[in-house]
């Protein structure tokens, strides 16, 4: 079949032409692949380089992951002008192999990854700014690869911008910039959080933007409360009392991001578990505020085991324990009975199982701080039903804030006894 020039025109070039015009897709060069770290610099451009990290000869399924998305077209668009860099990691690192590796990566630090195969994401200058592994790897699903590379590219390219203008800032503008910078999500900060912390402190010295506290990582903010409950210095309050105190400060300050929030709650929760065997109630509290931050975190998902192990306490359905009524204080009741109305109100403490006796010393009903009624005499609740004892509470007005605390009066460390409280209210 032969075509005219006119025809040619008309349905090969003009439809070309018009397609350049009004809108091809367009095309960005595929990333290149150096095999060294000197072949790499002839080639570096700025979206620095995407490091293919496999298990060498351990592990050949990793490879092959690497080798599919290497060559897989939407990986190579999503990474634009990165450069592409194999790098094997063996079984076991001899100095004949860590010689050979300088040599391969030369300046380039090659980070450690939790499990191979896995995609280490350098900028231009070597920095480590993410890392991709788990699922969308390991199935080498080049989509979802693609999209997680893209996310952490333009992430980074947001970072580097925020970097670039605070080089010409100075004091708050230039924390406000560096503190942006770091806190990017799903990337790293662009220096250890420290030197960063150290560097908006000279900036900042009042604290006015916050990004010093902001960049404090969970676990160090834990390791700080942590170190005030275990201070010994008998001159000053316990430990664990100012360690709850200062946690219950920091939490106020809407500074701390949600990762640092529910650290503080969970290190709150645990000084209460070592030192108030009585806190079921402020723990449940706490695990509850503390899910509610992220429930898909590891801290939001062990809000609710934390719920069920710990969060039980003196309650008048399930009574008390022998760590109960160890307590030498009088012990808040977790479950509010209903005071509906004024009368007389009859606890009846009646022994389960256990070698002791349970003693108690008073019952007191509270609205809010303030003593509305209280039954306070020695009660003996021994194995037999005749030895159960009642506690009586004369209300004349209904509280509006119910506090209900039973005083124990254990002697020694004779605590081995179960027991639970029946409540008659008033006809």
């Amino acid at each position: 079949m032969t075509y005219s020039f006119p025809t040619l025109m008309k349905n090969v070039i003009l439809p070309g032409l018009i397609a350049l015009v009004v809108g091809a897709p367009e095309l960005t060069a595929a990333p290149q692949i150096a095999e060294t770290y000197e072949a790499a610099q002839a080639i570096l451009q700025d979206d620095g380089y995407i490091l293919f990290a496999y298990a060498e000869d351990w592990d050949t399924y990793s490879k092959e992951v690497c080798d599919v998305l290497m060559a897989s077209p939407v990986v190579q668009q999503a990474a634009g002008n990165a450069v592409f860099m194999r790098v094997p990691i063996p079984d076991e690192l001899t100095e004949e192999r860590k010689k050979a590796d300088a040599v391969r990566y030369g300046k380039l630090r090659v980070p450690d990854a939790n499990n191979y195969p896995a995609l280490l994401m350098l900028t231009k200058s070597g920095r480590h700014y993410a890392t991709i592994t788990g699922p969308y790897m390991m199935k080498a699903d080049p989509e979802k690869v693609a999209a997680e590379i893209s996310k952490a590219l333009q992430s980074m390219r947001n970072q580097e911008e925020l970097l670039t203008k605070a080089q010409s800032a100075n004091g708050i503008e230039k924390a406000k910039l560096l503190g942006e910078a770091a806190l990017i999500p799903g990337i790293n900060p662009p220096d250890a959080p420290r030197k960063l912390i150290q560097q908006i402190n000279k900036l900042d010295p009042r604290g006015e933007t916050g990004y010093a506290r902001k960049l404090v990582p969970p676990f160090d903010l834990s390791m700080e409360i942590f170190a005030i409950e275990s201070q010994k210095d008998t001159s000053k309050p316990h430990g664990w009392e100012t360690a709850l105190k200062t946690a219950e400060k920091y939490l106020k300050d809407t500074v701390y991001t949600n990762e640092q929030r529910q650290a503080l709650y969970a290190i709150s929760i645990g000084i209460l578990r070592r030192h108030v065997p009585t806190s079921a109630a402020r723990i449940r509290k706490l695990a509850r505020q503390m899910q509610k931050l992220d429930p898909d975190s590891d801290l939001g998902k062990s809000a609710g085991t934390v719920i069920r192990e710990w969060g039980t306490g003196l309650t008048l359905a399930e009574g008390w324990t022998p760590g109960i009524i160890a307590e030498k204080k009088p012990v808040e009741v977790d479950d509010i009975p209903p005071f509906t109305k004024p009368g007389t109100y009859t606890f009846t403490l009646v022994r389960d199982r256990g070698n002791h006796n349970c003693n108690v010393a008073a019952i007191s009903l509270y609205d809010g701080k303030k003593l509305i009624a209280e039954d306070r005499h020695e009660g003996f609740v021994g194995p037999n039903k005749s030895e159960n004892t009642e506690y009586k509470l004369e209300v004349s007005t209904v509280p509006s804030s119910p506090h209900l605390f039973i005083q124990f009066n254990q002697k020694g460390s004779a605590n081995n006894s179960w027991g639970h409280i029946s409540l008659s209210s008033p006809q």
